[in-house]
């Protein structure tokens, strides 16, 4: 079965400290989106203004986490 079309995207890059990145996991894991990629695209966007942009991240856990 195809992924669904997620609209336009480009990448991003980042290396980030060990801790950071296990921090990452460890809530994308709680959260149930899934993937890292996923659960980063979705805290990018909702920080920057573009929640309607946000498609897995539940918008409970943003406010409890921002």
């Amino acid at each position: 079965m195809p992924a669904p079309h997620k609209g336009e995207r480009e990448r991003v890059v980042s290396r980030v400290p060990k801790a950071v990145f296990d921090e990452l996991e460890r809530r994308q894991l709680e959260s149930g989106v899934s993937s890292l990629s996923q659960y980063v695209a979705d805290l990018l966007s909702a920080t920057t203004g573009h929640a309607e942009l946000v498609m897995e991240l539940d918008q409970e856990v943003l406010s409890l986490t921002a």
